[in-house]
C-alpha cells in the first residue's frame, strides 16, 4: 500500500483515510480532488470532513470518521464532485473500507447478547452475518465500508467493531 508510505523523492503522500463513496484509488484521488469542499457541504449527516493539518498532500480532501458519523450512501457527493475524484458506484458495489469486528472487545462474544452491528447494518445478513445466530462477523466482499456498524457499537470504550480504509 502506498498510503501512508513515502515517494520517491521523500514527500509523504497522506495518513489512510476513509474517502466517501466512489473515490477512485488513492493516488489518483490525491491527483484528481480540486479540494472545493462541494462533497462535505452537500453531506445531508454531515460525514465527510475536510483534511488539515499534518495531512501532507491530503491537505484539503474530503474523509470520514465513522465514530463520529457515518456514510449513508446518499451519493450526493459523487453528483457534486465534477473533478472525477468521486465517481459513480451502485450502492451495494461501494468499497470505501471494510470493517472488523475485535472478538476480543465485542459484547456478543462475552456470552451477552448484542446484536447492535448486525442490526443496524444496511447490508445485513450480507455485509454482517451471524455465526450459530450470535456472533457478528464480516464479510468483506459485501461490506461496503459505510461506518454504521462502528458508530453505532456499544462496545466502550474502546469500539469492537472499526472501519479500516480499503489497501490498495
Amino acid at each position: 500500500c502506498v498510503v501512508g508510505t513515502l515517494l520517491a523523492g521523500g514527500s509523504s503522500i497522506t495518513r489512510a483515510r476513509i474517502r466517501p463513496p466512489g473515490a477512485v484509488s488513492e493516488i489518483s484521488f490525491l491527483a484528481a480532488c480540486a479540494r472545493c469542499g462541494k462533497c462535505a457541504e452537500i453531506c445531508p449527516r454531515g460525514a465527510i470532513k475536510i483534511a488539515h493539518g499534518d495531512d501532507g498532500l491530503g491537505i484539503g480532501t474530503p474523509y470520514i470518521v465513522p465514530q463520529e458519523q457515518y456514510c449513508v450512501l446518499c451519493m450526493k457527493c459523487v453528483e457534486v464532485c465534477s473533478a472525477g475524484a468521486l465517481r459513480a458506484v451502485e450502492k451495494p458495489k461501494t468499497r470505501m473500507g471494510v470493517a472488523h469486528i475485535d472478538t476480543d472487545r465485542c459484547i456478543a462474544r462475552t456470552d451477552d447478547d448484542c446484536r447492535v452491528c448486525y442490526n443496524n447494518c444496511p447490508y445485513m445478513d450480507k455485509a454482517i452475518k451471524l455465526e450459530n445466530r450470535k456472533y457478528p462477523y464480516i464479510d468483506p466482499e459485501f461490506c461496503t465500508g459505510c461506518g454504521k456498524c462502528e458508530h453505532v457499537c456499544i462496545a466502550s470504550p474502546v469500539k469492537a467493531c472499526t472501519v479500516s480504509p480499503i489497501e490498495e
